[in-house]
Order: C-alpha cells, then structure tokens, then sequence
C-alpha cells in the first residue's frame, strides 16, 4: 500500500485575517489579566465607582438581552438588510472597535472592549476564546475555535461565565 503524503497549507483554505498576528500597539497587553477582585477593599470598590461606571451584570433588564436580535428583525421586516442575524452581527463587530465598559458579577470587576478577542480558563484549564461587541452597555459574544478557523454564533454574556472563569480573563488580541 502506497501512501502519499502531501503538504497541506491550513492558513491558505481561511480567511488571514483569522490568524492574524499581534498588533505592535497591542503586544504589550497579552497575558494581562482585565479583571480585578474588589472583595473585601472598599477603597477599590469606592475608586471604581468613581471612576469607571461599572454595570452589574445581574441588573440588566431582560429587554437588553434581546435587543440586537429585535433590530435585526425590524431592518429585515423594513427589507433594510436581507443578512441572517449572525452575518448581520458580524458586520456590526468590524464596526464601533474601541468602545469598551467596565462589568461586574459579584465581587470580580472587568473591562471589555468592543473588537477584541478574550480568553478564559475554567476548571479544566482549557482555553474558552470569545470575541466581543457592545451594544451601548450591553456585551454579546461569540466563542471562537481557531483551530478549525470557526466563529460561532452571537450570544448574551450574562450568565456564561462564573466569577472564577472571570478571574482569569485575558485580552488575546
């Protein structure tokens, strides 16, 4: 039995900008931790408040959480926009890069920014890629599997994390 054996180039078959490399401005941020823990330091919890605004995830009103899918079926109704909803928040992804908002859920306190690709670790220690949009103060995101080059569908951040994943979010790039 003859078995050839051929070169396979994965980066050609997708998109480079999938596998881009890391922006010079940007290089300094990998591996930073973007969550801080304000549990048990009223100062810190003082200081955010000042200044940042921080949204507590758990007092969002449930109207946000379908806020976007309810534009995206008015511009379709109106025939502004013929695109399904994924291809539709994808467009607004590329649109808006550097709006970012300061989150809580419980006592961990985070900072996203619209555009940017984040990593998390749960108890197995794999890595969760996501990227993220904001909609005003309002985060959706989308888990991203680069191996197979695949970006999967728009969902609510609320309650897709615990605060222990949370403490070790990371901005990737």
């Amino acid at each position: 039995m003859l078995v050839a054996m051929f070169h396979i180039d994965f980066y050609s078959r997708y998109p480079r900008w999938l596998f881009r490399g890391g922006d010079a401005a940007i290089a300094g941020l990998r591996g930073e931790y973007v969550c801080r823990s304000t549990a048990g330091n009223r100062v810190q919890r003082v200081q955010d408040r000042l200044m940042h605004q921080t949204i507590e995830l758990s007092s969002l009103q449930k109207e946000r959480f379908t806020g976007q899918y309810t534009s995206w079926l008015v511009q379709t109704r109106d025939r502004l926009t013929t695109l399904s909803y994924d291809t539709w928040m994808d467009l607004r992804y590329q649109q808006n890069r550097g709006a970012s908002a300061s989150f809580s859920q419980g006592a961990v306190v985070f900072d996203l920014i619209h555009g940017v690709l984040y990593e998390v670790r749960g108890k197995d220690r794999l890595r969760r890629i996501f990227r993220i949009q904001l909609d005003g103060d309002f985060p959706y995101l989308s888990f991203r599997d680069p191996a197979n080059a695949i970006d999967f569908p728009w969902i609510t951040f609320p309650g897709v994390f615990t605060q222990a994943e949370l403490m070790t979010l990371r901005r990737v790039y």
